[in-house]
């Protein structure tokens, strides 16, 4: 359950931009307490009208959302998978 956390934050603050960074110096075994302050700045860093953050993430929704229907890749990947494994 903790194994794929430090990846999925590093994919989503670094890579993707989908994310902002709250607190990062965490080491393996230690407990790291992350203050109200660190979480609500990072929330309104995200939640600004002109963020870069903001607008990558309506962009990854609109993708998304065009994913899931008729004809989207996610659509025709699942469809393509049950059909192979009806075989």
């Amino acid at each position: 359950m903790y194994s794929e956390q430090q990846l999925n934050t590093f994919e989503l603050v670094k890579e993707l931009g989908l994310a902002v960074e709250i607190k990062m110096d965490y080491r393996k075994g230690s407990e790291v307490v992350v203050s109200a302050e660190e979480i609500g700045r990072g929330i309104r860093e995200v939640m600004e009208k002109d963020s870069d953050t903001r607008e990558r993430v309506k962009e990854m929704s609109v993708k998304s959302k065009k994913a899931l229907l008729d004809g989207g890749s996610s659509h025709s990947s699942l469809g393509c998978f049950i059909d192979q494994i009806q075989l």
